[in-house]
């Protein structure tokens, strides 16, 4: 699919423009500033009119409670001056009247009262406090009176919280009005101009101290919000800023009939070139990779690195003339370039998933639904492009609904045990039983294992359901005995999930047996071949100790795989059992029949024990027979059962419990 003409064009223009940047400016090339995003001129026009007549910045607001602290401070010392004895009280009325002024001029500051007030009447109010000061000067006879040194107190805030125009302009205004003064006291030429100098002069150097305090704040405040809201590596916006940008997104699209859309890119092969070149040569493919990302989106961009491998892209098309598979294909094909690294060249590759903005959906919808389009994207295979759709929209509206019943269900453990017995068909004894998890939920109803087990493994809980299920396990196996039920040969097999084996698993295991007091053998642990491939150290560590204890381990599910020998070997395992999919359609498949013959076969020669799942029926009962499989578990002995069911189940099939 080709890249639509208007795409082209965006893409083009902002390349001529300049480069695309996370502060919400476009800058020419070369520029110091950050790269990530743009806003359209629109925005800047808004920002700009907003800078004129809107509230005061945030930055000023520090600065204005410091300042009204000054205020206060000086009326109180204005004040104590009046008190004090001093020859000449012919000016201490309007002392009094100014401190008075200032008192509540700092007291408003402090408050935050004028934190909200437009820049032309905060500029207004500044001049009005001038005129009266001007008025207060001229009402003294004497033309060297102090009040004009109140002109110090209010002349100095324009420099803070404005620009130096600002702060310029009111200067110019109180030098004008000074000489006004000064003219109204008919003072000679030179005692003027000597006050006038003076005055002014404190004034202007005043001012430049507190514009030069105000470049220090805000460049730190600039800084620190830069910090806050943008990746340190890549300079592109964070999970924050693209929070506040996707909120103001989505407001927009609901006044308008664009369209906004989310992508996240997955990085792959990250960690191999981490591990094989260092992290520096991964960090110099994020910042190439951002660079490409900046060339190759639309102006009304926010581009955000999410985390270690992981961007996000959210786009405006307020004319709705973008295809995001398009614009997906494109960002492929940008970053399918070689990169060239410090020790070679490097082919990038990522997964993308593209969620479009609906009218109900909120940033963290969006994002979501994003972040499932990619997952989806990465199951089919490294490169592909997914578009979020509502049967993924009302997938995980489910898997949102189970997952907070599931942590609701841990709390209690709301869960019932079942165990489907493990027949030897040729002595008709039940050799042992297999422990399954079942979940029946009051409104859901009964929720499939592999449903909320993964739910359970993502979601860090899966350690205390697996505890429970093993405490169950065992302590039914320890009843069944206590009872007469089954005998000391009967085995229980309990399946382990791989997110299992860390930490503390061995040590809970022992434990669990000595409560119960099963010897290890009691215990049949079942993993599939999953957990095998993708063990890591701490994992393989809590096999090897698992093997220490005793307890005997089995690999599930065997052909559905990679079938591969060599986690035999490895894992020292003790069993092998037959997925379901290969005994059902042995009957009548030669291909799944030699299968299973083979892996028959295979374990029988390495000494292991071979368990066929899924068996139905008798016809399936005597090929295995015929092969050498003697373990079976199926529907054709017994559905699983509660355990109160097993002793009536043992008696009525005439089966034998290993006693």
């Amino acid at each position: 699919m080709t890249l639509p003409t208007q795409l082209r064009k965006s893409a083009t223009n902002s390349k001529i423009a300049g480069t695309v940047n996370t502060t919400g400016e476009t800058t020419q090339p070369n520029s110091a500033k950050p790269a990530g995003t743009a806003k359209t001129s629109t925005t800047l026009k808004n920002a700009k009119s907003k800078r004129k007549t809107g509230p005061l910045h945030p930055d000023s607001l520090q600065m204005a409670r410091w300042i009204g602290t000054v205020y206060i401070v000086g009326a109180a010392v204005a004040g104590l001056w009046t008190v004090i004895p001093h020859s000449d009280v012919t000016g201490d009325k309007f002392v009094l009247a100014m401190a008075g002024l200032a008192l509540v001029g700092g007291l408003i500051l402090l408050s935050g009262a004028t934190d909200d007030i437009a820049e032309t009447d905060f500029h207004a109010v500044l001049a009005a406090l001038q005129v009266v000061i001007t008025v207060a000067y001229v009402a003294v006879p004497d033309a060297g009176n102090d009040a004009r040194l109140f002109y110090i107190w209010a002349t100095p805030i324009a420099a803070f919280y404005f620009r130096p125009r600002a702060a310029a302009g009111h200067a110019a205004f109180v030098a004008a009005l000074l000489a006004i003064g000064l003219a109204v006291h008919r003072a000679p030429f030179a005692e003027a101009a000597r006050i006038w100098v003076m005055t002014v002069g404190v004034l202007v150097a005043v001012t430049v101290l507190v514009a030069a305090a105000a470049t220090s704040v805000r460049n730190r405040d600039r800084e620190m919000s830069h910090a806050a809201t943008h990746d340190p590596l890549t300079g592109l916006a964070n999970r924050a800023l693209l929070a506040q940008r996707m909120s103001e997104a989505l407001h927009r699209r609901r006044t308008t009939d664009g369209q906004v859309f989310m992508m996240i890119v997955d990085l792959d092969r990250l960690k191999t070139l981490n591990d094989t070149q260092g992290h520096f040569a991964g960090d110099q493919l994020l910042k190439c990779l951002s660079e490409r990302f900046i060339s190759n989106v639309p102006a009304r961009s926010t581009i955000a690195r999410l985390g270690g491998d992981e961007f996000a892209v959210l786009v405006e098309d307020p004319d709705s003339v973008m295809h995001p598979y398009a614009l997906a294909t494109a960002l492929a094909k940008s970053w399918a370039k070689p990169v060239r690294l410090e020790r070679g060249q490097f082919r990038a590759s990522a997964c993308i998933g593209v969620a479009v903005a609906t009218d109900d959906d909120q940033p963290t919808a969006l994002l979501r639904n994003a972040d499932a389009a990619m997952y989806k994207a990465k199951a089919a295979g490294r490169s592909g492009i997914s578009i979020y759709d509502e049967d993924q929209r009302a997938g995980i509206s489910r898997r949102m609904i189970v997952e907070q019943a599931l942590f609701e269900a841990v709390t209690t453990m709301d869960f019932s045990m079942v165990y489907q017995p493990i027949v030897d068909v040729t002595t008709r004894r039940v050799h042992a039983a297999e422990a399954l998890l079942r979940w029946n939920h009051p409104t859901l109803g009964i929720i499939s294992p592999g449903e909320f087990i993964p739910l359970a493994e993502e979601g860090g809980i899966i350690d205390e359901i697996g505890v429970w299920v093993m405490d169950q396990a065992l302590g039914q196996l320890a009843r069944w005995r206590t009872e007469g039920v089954v005998g000391r040969n009967f085995a229980m097999t309990v399946n382990v999930s791989g997110a299992q084996l860390h930490g503390h698993f061995a040590g809970n295991v022992e434990r669990l047996l000595t409560k119960h007091r099963i010897e290890p053998t009691g215990l049949l642990m079942e993993l599939t071949e999953s957990v095998f491939i993708g063990a890591g150290l701490e994992a393989t560590d809590v096999l090897k100790a698992i093997d220490a204890i005793g307890v005997p381990l089995a690999l599930d599910d065997f052909g559905t795989g990679f079938s591969s020998l060599s986690y035999l070997h490895q894992a020292n395992v003790h069993t092998v059992k037959i997925d379901q999919s290969f005994v059902g359609g042995m009957s009548g498949d030669p291909t799944r029949h030699a299968i299973v013959a083979a892996v028959v076969s295979l374990t029988e020669a390495l000494g292991l024990q071979v368990i066929a799942e899924g068996v139905d029926t008798r016809e399936q009962v005597t090929l295995l027979t015929q092969m050498g499989c003697r373990l079976a578990q199926g529907f054709l002995f017994s559905p699983p059962m509660r355990a109160h069911e097993m002793p009536q189940f043992l008696a009525a099939s005439n089966l034998d419990a290993n006693r």
